[in-house]
């Protein structure tokens, strides 16, 4: 999961990814975003009232349950927003078939699971990616001062079995 907000907008984005599961050197190896509230990395535009401010607070649920992915997104005063995938074919979330993800998905891979802010500040460019282009120094105080970090509270984090969903 995502979240994205640029100089000047009052709101920020929140999208989350799923990276196809071919070789580390495949070109194709990728992340696709799917928009939450707002827009992914490719759409640079203010979301507006869609979006999300700093210290709004989001719920979401992970539920891998067998070859099904299920994502919940909930937050005051913004639509409830779901999505499922089948982690075991090249089929997206929308149904519609990837021909360039593996046909067999994450069929027999290991999974698990991080949660955290990691910041993306650097200033590379690249074909498949969006680089979020600040520099960062490295030195809290010079970097705090610039916009150049990144903050979370988790005020809950609950790990639990897999559930079928109904």
């Amino acid at each position: 999961m995502y979240y994205k907000k640029f100089p000047g907008h009052d709101k920020g984005s929140v999208f989350w990814n799923y990276e196809r599961n071919l070789a580390r050197n495949d070109p194709n190896r990728i992340d696709i975003s799917y928009p939450v509230w707002g827009y992914t990395w490719q759409n640079k535009s203010d979301p507006g009232a869609e979006g999300i401010a700093l210290g709004e607070e989001i719920n979401y649920e992970i539920n891998i349950y067998e070859n099904m992915m299920y994502l919940t997104f909930q937050s005051e005063g913004h639509p409830e927003v779901k999505y499922s995938v089948d982690i075991s074919n090249n089929i997206d979330p929308f149904g519609k078939v990837d021909a360039l993800d593996n046909p067999r998905g994450y069929t027999g891979d290991w999974f698990y699971f991080k949660a955290g802010a990691y910041n993306e500040c650097n200033a590379k460019d690249g074909k498949h990616f969006v680089y979020t282009a600040c520099l960062g120094t490295g030195d809290w105080a010079i970097d705090k001062v610039n916009g150049d970090f990144t903050s979370v509270t988790f005020s809950k984090l609950a790990l639990s079995k897999s559930t079928p969903v109904k």
